[in-house]
């Protein structure tokens, strides 16, 4: 028993057409094993891949089915039977299979004969009534499917296995062209691709199982997910046919049949990819395409006409999700839809064909990434975790100071005014952008648009430069990684030096490149947030609540998506909505303690840009409680008391309890300077004295002690 090889499978045996079960892909060939992936595309990086950050691994491109789910099974079709002529004048064509020729069609504004005899060899049609034609004496036609240049296709009942199949009535002339689909499709094994069944010289004929189903189009109730999960059983298929080094070349609804499989779990929603009539071989087929589908393949003079590769096929199924898809297109504010526009917009690029997937599974990855940001919305609510497959971790929550106690420089340096309030830097801030380019992941290796070794150490050399700050060796890698200017690596490098120069905005048009390129990822849209935020506008504070709510929403697991979010909702007035994102990540592990005092200190936080505002007795209440709890450090846990007590004093001035938080600040100063200013700030947050008369009609007060000081009244 032989095993797959490849390091991203290496547990499927080998079938014996020699791919593997499981990745359906050959092993690699004997000897060093190169890194995982493809080769390049014209115009891309030649060689295999350098690592940028860790060993390049897609294991599971396609875990976006899993995600949407079985969507509602279509309606059991009726039987088929009965004729669905006439026949469309334009695809009438003379039955003989040695003359094919046009008949049928009308003149001068009338129409064409649906019946008759063929003017050049006498042969009789009927396009209205395919009944009594029986086809090498087994499979009796019921009627046309549909027919054009090539020939026709009928949908008939074969008498020897007693189950209904498509036959294919191909003319003489392109004779080679059956053989060839039929050598094609004998080799295929794949639940997303029809079957042959048999195959008839007369004619010729191809004989398929009759797949009982519509073209791909959305049904009403659809949910977005359900087709773009289609989407992926596409791709899946094309990613099978693209490893045996065949391309489809005709992708488009009309050749992708959805149907209603019965399971023992229930009835199924599926699709089924079929008419092979333009099957090619990369190796064989060498020169350009000649048949194929004008609206769902790239324009003439694209580079894939001329020398086609899997790009042809993605480029269809690019525009055919597009169609599928518009009317949930219309909304890009709804949940998922803007990353599913920009992926769309990739795959279809036909300014930059650079741009494009290479892949099937690099398609594959990125609409499973949007169909998890659409699934994690209400209502269905379905989180994921899951590592990405073009960024390594991330482990620094940016938190900007939220999920600490208030530094006791703060209050060192704090200020008390004639009323008792405090004057203090702002509790907490947005991440400084040149730690915020250093936090940020580095990107992976793509296995299936991999840079050149040379570009990869160049990169690697200019993330290890932004770790040193030193922006202008960082500047000179990335020119060295000579990397194309529509590359979505150039891209990211050139926005974490900008934010490392605290030029956001320039860096916000890097990563939006990056997002236009990954929308399947949640790692740009944290930048993009970060980026926002810092710029600091109304509108900005906006633009990155909605970035950080989309990851957040989609995994908790990315804190500083968590920790932007409360901070932002804040700074827009949303206190509970602010808590409820803290509360909610304190439900990651790594994450926990951070959250929990972060949740502190926004129950208690004053509301900006409004003022300080007042904090509600419950919310008081609850933070005192949530402090009690709370397995922080003494120190930190008196800064936090601080914190509640300035904020009920703000409520309802009491500067004694004020002042005694303070000086309980003072046992944890680490210099002696630090602690007489926090004393003095207490002593000044004291209340003012105010000499009261010991008894009416003033004066001193005499006693058996000799004559007293005035008492002092607080």
């Amino acid at each position: 028993m032989r095993m797959c090889n490849r390091p991203d499978c290496g547990r499927g045996e080998l079938d014996d057409s020699g791919f593997c079960t499981e990745c359906d892909r050959e092993p690699l060939p004997p000897g060093p094993a190169p890194a995982v992936g493809r080769e390049a595309g014209p115009g891309r990086g030649a060689g295999r891949g350098a690592s940028v950050g860790v060993a390049p691994v897609r294991p599971d491109p396609w875990y976006g089915l899993a995600l949407a789910g079985d969507g509602h099974a279509p309606e059991a079709p009726a039987a088929p039977g009965g004729p669905a002529g006439p026949v469309a004048e334009e695809h009438r064509f003379c039955p003989n299979p040695g003359c094919g020729r046009p008949v049928g069609r009308g003149q001068g504004g009338a129409p064409g004969r649906v019946a008759g005899f063929c003017a050049h060899c006498g042969t009789r049609y009927d396009f209205a009534q395919p009944h009594g034609l029986t086809i090498a004496g087994r499979y009796a036609v019921e009627r046309v499917l549909g027919s054009g240049a090539y020939g026709a296709a009928y949908l008939a009942h074969d008498r020897n296995l007693s189950t209904h199949v498509v036959v294919k009535a191909l003319n003489r002339s392109v004779a080679a062209t059956a053989e060839h689909e039929r050598d094609v499709l004998v080799g295929l094994r794949h639940d997303s691709i029809v079957r042959i069944l048999g195959y008839e010289r007369q004619g010729p004929h191809l004989v398929l199982e009759y797949v009982p189903g519509d073209p791909l189009s959305a049904r009403d109730g659809d949910r977005l997910e359900t087709l773009l999960a289609h989407g992926i059983r596409v791709l899946q298929a094309l990613d099978y046919l693209h490893a045996r080094g065949l391309l489809h070349c005709d992708v488009k609804p009309l050749n992708i049949i959805r149907y209603r499989e019965e399971s023992p779990a229930g009835p199924l929603d599926r699709v089924r990819l079929i008419d092979f009539g333009a099957v090619r071989s990369r190796e064989k087929d060498t020169g350009p395409v000649v048949a194929y589908t004008r609206a769902y393949a790239p324009p003439e003079g694209d580079p894939e006409h001329i020398r086609p590769t899997g790009g042809f096929d993605l480029y269809g199924l690019g525009m055919t999700l597009r169609e599928v898809c518009r009317a949930h297109g219309a909304d890009r504010a709804a949940p998922g839809v803007d990353s599913l526009m920009l992926l769309l917009d990739r795959a279809t690029d036909t300014a930059v064909p650079g741009r494009r997937f290479v892949s099937a599974r690099q398609f594959g990855e990125q609409l499973s990434g949007v169909i998890r940001q659409i699934v994690a919305a209400a209502p269905t609510g379905r989180q994921v975790t899951r590592p990405s497959a073009l960024f390594g971790s991330m482990t620094e929550p940016l938190h900007g100071g939220l999920g600490a106690a208030r530094p006791l420089a703060h209050w060192v340096r704090a200020t008390a005014d004639d009323r008792g309030r405090l004057s203090m830097p702002a509790p907490f801030a947005a991440p400084a952008p040149a730690d915020v380019a250093v936090a940020l992941p580095a990107p992976l290796s793509d296995p299936d648009d991999p840079v050149p070794r040379a570009a990869g150490d160049a990169l690697a050399e200019c993330r290890l430069a932004l770790r040193r700050r030193d922006l202008a060796a960082a500047e000179r890698a990335l020119a060295c990684a000579d990397l194309p200017g529509w590359h979505w690596l150039a891209s990211w490098y050139a926005g974490l030096i900008a934010l490392a120069r605290g030029d956001a905005p320039l860096a916000t048009g890097h990563f939006t490149d990056v997002r236009r390129a990954l929308p399947g990822e949640l790692v740009p849209q944290l930048a993009l947030g970060l980026c926002a935020e810092l710029r600091g506008g109304h509108d900005d504070l906006e633009v990155a609540r909605s970035h950080y709510g989309t990851v957040f929403a989609t995994t908790p697991a990315l804190g500083a998506a968590g920790f932007g979010l409360a901070r932002v909702h804040l700074l827009t007035g949303r206190r509970a909505d602010a808590v409820d994102a803290a509360e909610r990540l304190a439900g990651e592990f790594r994450f926990e303690r951070e959250a929990r005092v972060a949740a502190v200190r926004l129950l208690v936080a004053p509301l900006a840009p409004a003022g300080p505002g007042e904090v509600a007795e419950d919310d008081l209440a609850r933070a005192r409680e949530a402090v009690a709890g709370l397995e922080v450090e003494e120190a930190a846990a008196a800064g936090l008391r601080a914190e509640i007590q300035y904020a009920e004093f703000l409520r309802a001035p009491d500067r004694l309890r004020l002042s005694e938080a303070v000086r309980a600040l003072g046992a944890h100063a680490a210099t002696e300077r630090e602690y007489v200013a926090l004393v003095d700030l207490a002593n000044r947050l004291r209340p003012p004295l105010r000499w009261a008369p010991p008894w009416r009609g003033g004066g001193a007060r005499h006693s058996r002690f000799g004559r007293t000081a005035n008492t002092l009244s607080f």
